[in-house]
């Protein structure tokens, strides 16, 4: 068996199992998203380190 996709996905995956929490985006333990986690499915414990790209949007104010 190949070991699961981990880096960068759109979810929690577990590197046990392979198990995708597709809720990821619910889970925070006040670490803004980092810390230790238990696999839902075959609770292993792992480590998640969320990962957050920001972008900005500008637009001219008033007349000119």
């Amino acid at each position: 068996m190949s070991e699961p996709d981990t880096s960068h996905t759109d979810g929690i995956v577990c590197p046990h199992c392979g198990y995708e929490d597709i809720d990821s985006w619910e889970w925070n333990d006040g670490e803004e998203g980092d810390g230790d986690h238990d696999c839902a499915d075959c609770g292993k414990p792992m480590i998640v380190s969320r990962h957050v790209h920001v972008t900005y949007s500008t637009s001219k104010k008033g007349p000119q």
